[in-house]
């Protein structure tokens, strides 16, 4: 914002850190945010599976209908369905409440995850579980003790999807939540940019502290992506 242009600062500082932490209510939003993208994560995963596996492994008539119905919805922009949403969350009484948004990414995520998983299944035998089953295995534990495990690329990349996409959602949180103490991160982010100024510091380090969680999950996963990359491969 100044000429001459400095490339690096004169001063390293840590105070704008302090001051979104301790005055501008960052620590809630930060909360908010957790909340809505581990549970909204957690919800498609369950229902991801049980789908996933359903449309992999069973034969119904509508399957290919509905294979293109869930990716015809992907098509969608948020703003479609953003004004029956808020109709039908205010009825219910869900507006400035935390769960409207964790029904949304749900419903938002959850085809493009379904599918991604039949896809994982649909790689595995039938074999597997029909083995598991003959030797006493009912078709849950099955499901979840040995067909889950040989997916686990497959179930931590649509966890890391549906995480991300709810963590960084702005639209439905800036219209279905307006109290302040249940603002998610980036609608606190955006609150630091006034009419006529913008702070710019709290701005910067909010939003590389919004990065964290992000980074850290991506570290950590990042041996089940690198699997899933080479899912495929030839092996002897």
């Amino acid at each position: 914002m100044q000429l001459p242009l400095e490339y690096f600062p004169s001063q390293i500082t840590g105070e704008n850190y302090l001051k979104i932490t301790n005055n501008f209510g960052f620590s809630h939003y930060f909360i908010n945010s957790l909340i809505v993208s581990i549970t909204t994560t957690l919800l498609i995963i369950v229902i991801a599976i049980m789908g996933g596996y359903a449309v992999s492994r069973y034969k119904f008539r509508g399957k290919k209908g509905f294979m293109l119905l869930l990716l015809l919805t992907q098509m969608l922009p948020g703003v479609v369905i953003l004004i029956p949403l808020f109709s039908i969350f205010n009825k219910l009484g869900l507006i400035n409440n935390l769960g409207s948004l964790v029904i949304t990414y749900t419903a938002i995520n959850l085809p493009f995850c379904l599918i991604m998983m039949s896809g994982f299944f649909s790689s595995l035998p039938p074999t597997l579980e029909e083995a598991a089953m003959i030797d006493g295995c009912s078709r849950w534990r099955a499901i979840f003790t040995i067909i889950v495990p040989a997916i686990m690329p497959g179930v931590v990349s649509s966890g890391a999807f549906a995480f991300v996409n709810a963590w960084n959602e702005f639209i439905f949180s800036l219209n279905f939540i307006n109290q302040s103490s249940k603002f998610t991160l980036p609608i606190g982010l955006s609150m630091m940019k006034g009419e006529f100024t913008v702070n710019y510091g709290g701005l910067a380090a909010g939003t590389i502290i919004s990065l964290v969680p992000v980074l850290l999950i991506f570290c950590y996963i990042q041996k089940y992506l690198v699997k899933g990359l080479a899912a495929g491969a030839v092996k002897g």
